[in-house]
């Protein structure tokens, strides 16, 4: 049985940028030149790391002990991304 008397919510969710190439509109926000050159770091740090992601330790014979850090993104991009961080409740 369902009780109509329930109240509704609603929740609307508005985000994102325009990437760059596309043409913005109005009510839209290019994407910041700080968030591009974020995420062109952070790829190119994952693909120059792409055989070593997820290394714990190596330490092959004669050669240097490593331990990777298990961070998602680098410290740079996480620190741009933390100042476009919204929350409106």
């Amino acid at each position: 049985m369902v009780n109509s008397q329930l109240p509704t919510s609603r929740v609307t969710y508005t985000g994102g940028y325009v990437l760059p190439g596309d043409t913005v509109g109005a009510g839209q926000t290019a994407l910041p030149a700080d968030l591009e050159q974020a995420a062109v770091e952070q790829v190119a740090s994952w693909f120059q790391n792409r055989d070593k992601l997820g290394l714990l330790r190596n330490w092959p014979h004669g050669g240097v002990y490593q331990v990777y850090s298990q961070l998602p993104l680098l410290p740079s991009v996480q620190s741009v991304l933390t100042r476009y961080t919204r929350w409106n409740l």
